[in-house]
């Protein structure tokens, strides 16, 4: 029986990183890099940009290490990490407003073309499905659209959640609640929880 905790690990990998050790750095890298990728996306369409912030990232980390404190969630430091960097990034090529609002920070959602499915049965309806669904996301607030984003395809403990759209925990659960309740509305005609939804038709 594997009892190992992930949280737990990662955690520790994160102590061995800021004890300087460098395969524990490379791992960090080699664990994070692609979903720190697939949320930058989801902030702006430029690639090159968000593999650079990513790239400048972990340069930061490497080089402050020895000033960086303990965090009980690795991901979730990293994500905070980059979307700063990246907003500031943004905000510096002038395709932010200098006095943006975390509120207003573009969150775009793509949906796949096939969802993640080997049931024959659910295809009869996956297309007018993935047409509900995807006005439903135009419906919901970039907030909404990152809540979603983070919880169900990030998997995001809802814990971590606030820190990274800027509010407090009730605000935040408030926030998924609501955007949940707007995407089973689209969805009132298929048999599927909202939840296997959005994991079969959210992309990373």
């Amino acid at each position: 029986m594997n009892t190992s905790n992930p949280l737990s690990e990662e955690k520790t990998l994160w102590q061995d990183f800021l004890a300087g050790d460098r395969d524990a750095f490379a791992r960090l890298f080699h664990l994070y890099s692609d979903a720190m990728y697939a949320y930058g996306k989801k902030i702006t369409a430029d690639k090159e940009l968000v593999k650079d912030t990513i790239q400048d990232v972990f340069v930061k980390l490497h080089q402050n290490r020895a000033n960086l404190s303990d965090t009980d969630y690795v991901k979730g430091y990293l994500f905070m990490a980059m979307k700063r960097a990246l907003i500031n990034k943004l905000q510096t090529r002038m395709l932010l407003s200098l006095d943006n609002q975390e509120e207003d920070v573009r969150f775009e959602i793509e949906l796949l073309a096939h969802p993640h499915s080997d049931d024959e049965d659910e295809s009869d309806y996956s297309d007018e499905q993935r047409r509900q669904l995807a006005l439903a996301l135009k419906e919901l607030t970039p907030r909404q659209r990152e809540a979603v984003y983070l919880y169900y395809i990030q998997e995001v403990p809802l814990s971590e959640i606030p820190a990274l759209l800027g509010m407090n925990y009730q605000s935040a659960r408030n926030l998924l609640h609501r955007a949940l309740l707007k995407l089973r509305q689209s969805v009132t005609s298929s048999e599927l929880g909202i939840s296997l939804v959005l994991l079969q038709y959210l992309s990373k």
